[in-house]
């Protein structure tokens, strides 16, 4: 039992340690939509360092080939609005009403941007350059 409340305590400080480290880079507010066969994927994606709002896309087509961009835009929001931070979610239907999962990935040190589909084992990087 002693071992137990150790091994939560230390877990506890982690993750104490981990949310009190400021992030470089989050991604914010996924969005998912659906269009004659073709799976949107979108975030918003800050960068502190630099000051600068990216919003960036994946789509998965009727071919199911994914692709993915970063497009710069103005402003550099204090507080973002939507989900976050660093969500890591997405979902629409497709193929026959068949769910396509996907997830945005974000490494809050070096930028590194990407998004994949689940059920087809792809990803697609989409830092900005």
């Amino acid at each position: 039992m002693k071992l137990l409340k150790t091994g939560i305590l230390a877990l506890s400080l982690t993750v104490t340690a981990t949310v009190g480290l400021a992030a470089d880079y989050e991604i914010f507010a996924d969005i998912a939509t659906v269009e004659t066969g073709v799976n949107h994927y979108a975030v918003e994606r800050l960068d502190h360092k630099n000051k600068k709002l990216h919003y960036c896309t994946a789509v998965l087509d009727v071919t199911k080939q994914l692709t993915g961009r970063c497009t710069e835009r103005p402003g550099f929001p204090e507080k973002p609005t939507g989900n976050g931070p660093n969500v890591q979610r997405g979902m629409s239907n497709m193929f026959g009403g068949i769910p396509v999962i996907g997830s945005w990935k974000i490494n809050q040190t070096t930028g590194k941007t990407e998004f994949c589909i689940s059920g087809t084992a792809q990803c697609v990087e989409v830092t900005p350059q």
